[in-house]
């Protein structure tokens, strides 16, 4: 399921900077869809396109990241850098999926605005790729080390403003994508219920629309990656007092946030999400092969949700005592 996969993989966000991912909540993992809900199919199979095309495509994000966290993006390389062998992550292999996503764009139903959102970013992220992945393949190499970071310096000003494009596009086109989600999912929930009624596979499909608005509450803020001399002016600020909370900010390599959840839509979104998990505990009618797997994970993470939301309140949507431990027990459900 999506809600799995996505979490555990972003663990490291959840933890020092409240990013949720969880856009890639989508009930379609969980039980199959009847036949006579076809009508949503192709809406749900573009959804889950576009989502796949997202979490692939973040990996430049993260090698990116893992730049800027030891070069000075103003000057570029020197080839003196303390943490040169971080070098950048290597990129997927996602042509093919980006050939039918841009595919999928030309088709119906059309969604005019995440169409038209996903093309933009497709285009800005096959513009920086091949230069990241050369300069991905020569830090990997060291190639540094045989031309005195002569191709390194010479890639830097081509990177940067393919990169700052790229991001904007991706800035501009999550939120589009959450939306799109959020529509395609109460399609699908309707046409199930219109369908066949309250089946296993509309009450699966309900309590994760339900899920995917509660995650939705929390911050899309990217915390700010820390470079090489802030992460050590952390190591030198450790002490018996703080010993915890730094060493989670270097666990995390990312700078405090000021980022903050809304209460109020975290309760909201959180109320509705625990009648919906009632709703689904309480079916009792004929179920696929596969719903007694499923069947406890929503109650499971209710419980996990309410536990999160008590220091939740009393911080105001900021800070949680234990909120480390609570949010990964979030992401290994």
């Amino acid at each position: 399921m999506w809600l799995i996969d996505v979490l555990v993989g972003n663990r490291r966000r959840f933890l020092c900077g409240l990013r949720s991912t969880a856009v890639w909540i989508f009930a379609v993992g969980a039980v199959a869809l009847p036949a006579g809900a076809e009508d949503v199919q192709p809406a749900i199979g573009k959804a889950n396109l576009y989502i796949e095309v997202a979490k692939n495509t973040e990996r430049a994000v993260d090698s990116w990241d893992r730049y800027a966290s030891w070069v000075n993006m103003k000057t570029g390389p020197t080839g003196k850098e303390r943490y040169l062998s971080y070098g950048m992550y290597e990129l997927y292999d996602v042509e093919p999926l980006l050939k039918e996503a841009r595919d999928m764009a030309a088709l119906e139903p059309k969604a005019e605005a995440i169409d038209a959102a996903m093309l933009k970013y497709i285009a800005a992220y096959e513009a920086l790729a091949p230069v990241m992945s050369e300069a991905a393949a020569y830090y990997e190499r060291h190639g540094y080390e045989a031309d005195k970071m002569k191709l390194g310096k010479t890639l830097h000003p081509k990177m940067v403003p393919l990169a700052t494009a790229f991001l904007a596009e991706r800035k501009a086109m999550m939120p589009v994508l959450r939306a799109h989600i959020a529509e395609v999912q109460a399609l699908e929930v309707a046409a199930l219920e219109a369908k066949d009624g309250r089946t296993a596979a509309f009450h699966t499909a309900a309590v994760m629309a339900a899920l995917h608005r509660v995650m939705n509450t929390f911050p899309r803020e990217k915390p700010e990656q820390m470079n090489a001399d802030e992460m050590d002016q952390v190591m030198a600020e450790i002490g018996p007092d703080n010993f915890a909370e730094k060493f989670d900010q270097l666990m995390g390599g990312v700078k405090p946030s000021n980022a903050t959840i809304d209460v109020a839509r975290f309760g909201a979104a959180l109320d509705a999400y625990v009648k919906a998990v009632e709703r689904f505990e309480g079916f009792s009618g004929e179920t696929p092969k596969d719903f007694a797997k499923f069947k406890p994970m929503p109650g499971e993470m209710r419980i996990v949700l309410q536990e999160f939301q008590t220091p939740l309140v009393k911080s105001g949507g900021r800070e949680f005592d234990g909120a480390g431990q609570m949010v990964m027990r979030l992401t290994q459900r």
